[in-house]
């Protein structure tokens, strides 16, 4: 272990009864693996709820080498909280100060009930079974958890998908939220972004050993689910600076190709980039999150389908907003980005806003904290 890192582990709260999603569909006896930093006031007046990316987990702090009944889908590189650059005594998200809480997402493969885990109906897998989930129930979730804790009001912080979460709940719930942190996010998938998820799913389904989603007795759709990261991948980083990021050697074809031998490093480094994802991640959870993120539109939390009604909530209880673009992400664009913050200003709602020179693409905020710290420390205070 890393000495300057603290040892964490997941903690699990099993929820009484069923819950039901927006489709109509019922997930019974739901598992949320949660990890907490830093300790709650007297009043849980301190905390901090913060959602993780597409593939991300629970552990965004520390050193947690083992997470039961994960089984081989833990890896090393898993091992060092995700956000360890930005969380920690002294750090923006200070654990002298505030009381961090991160949570695996329902249908992820960390420890929150997903497609893995034993259906109580028969105690398999529920595979193709497993619902389709949105991010407003994802949002809802979270809300359950707090109601558990005894947390009444949090700060948010959302990088990537964990954005979407977190502007769902806070429309939902606005009397709960002291202030919104978005982070290379938004309020809705771009038309390009959606067409690269779908991709991705189906890079997943006509993997013949996807199966409908039925596979655990094995083998794993591992060539589906490397070449759909591999997609993924491509607005996650700076394209333009990807020769650059890339491992200048050329390496094997990690059982991925037959005839196509990698001439170049940035091959290489993409069939690195999925055969390793493909080791540490499950097929159907990457299915349930990236179809979630796809389908998102906040403006859908409202009747009347306009984002001024969406966000009522954020006006009535004037919740301070903090949006950050990244110039070169190709996740949520700075046009996208700068119409998020447009469309706040004109509902009334006002957001301060901030645009991030990068060369690290939608990835900066993992690889560039002090870029981002100075207005966070700012909002919480």
């Amino acid at each position: 272990m890393p000495m300057q890192l603290p040892y964490v582990q997941t903690r699990f709260l099993d929820l009484p009864g069923s819950f039901p999603l927006r489709n109509g569909a019922v997930v019974e006896k739901v598992r949320i693996a949660y990890e907490q930093y830093g300790t709650p006031s007297p009043e849980k007046d301190n905390v901090i709820l913060l959602f993780h990316a597409l593939s991300g987990s629970q552990h965004a702090y520390g050193y947690n080498p083992d997470v039961p009944g994960i089984g081989a889908l833990w890896k090393p590189e898993n091992h060092e909280g995700w956000w360890n650059s930005i969380i920690g005594p002294g750090k923006p998200l200070d654990t002298d100060r505030f009381c961090i809480i991160c949570a695996n997402y329902l249908g992820g493969c960390y420890g929150t009930t997903g497609p893995a885990s034993p259906s109580p109906a028969d105690g398999l897998p529920y595979g193709s079974r497993f619902p389709h989930v949105e991010v407003a129930d994802q949002a809802r979730l979270q809300a359950l958890l707090l109601d558990s804790l005894g947390i009444e009001r949090v700060h948010l912080v959302g990088p990537s998908v964990g954005g979407l979460i977190a502007l769902s709940l806070a429309c939902q719930f606005p009397e709960r939220v002291k202030s919104f942190i978005s982070i290379g996010s938004g309020y809705r998938a771009s038309i390009e972004h959606r067409l690269s998820l779908f991709e991705q799913i189906l890079a997943i389904e006509l993997d013949p050993d996807f199966r409908d989603g039925d596979y655990y007795q094995g083998p794993f759709p591992k060539k589906g689910l490397a070449f759909a990261r591999i997609i993924g991948h491509k607005s996650f980083v700076y394209q333009e600076g990807l020769e650059q990021r890339a491992r200048k050697e050329v390496g094997g074809q990690s059982g991925m190709l037959a005839w196509l031998r990698p001439t170049r490093s940035t091959q290489s480094y993409m069939l690195h980039q999925g055969t390793k994802f493909a080791e540490r991640f499950d097929a159907n959870s990457y299915l349930r999150i990236a179809d979630m993120w796809a389908e998102f539109d906040i403006r859908d939390h409202a009747p009347e389908g306009t984002f001024s009604a969406a966000l009522e909530g954020f006006r009535r209880e004037t919740i301070p907003a903090l949006i950050f673009s990244i110039n070169t992400d190709c996740c949520f664009r700075p046009a996208e980005q700068q119409d998020f913050a447009d469309q706040m200003e004109k509902a009334g709602i006002p957001a301060e806003f901030h645009t991030i020179i990068s060369t690290k693409g939608h990835d900066s905020f993992l690889l560039e904290p002090e870029l981002y710290a100075e207005p966070i420390r700012r909002i919480l205070g």
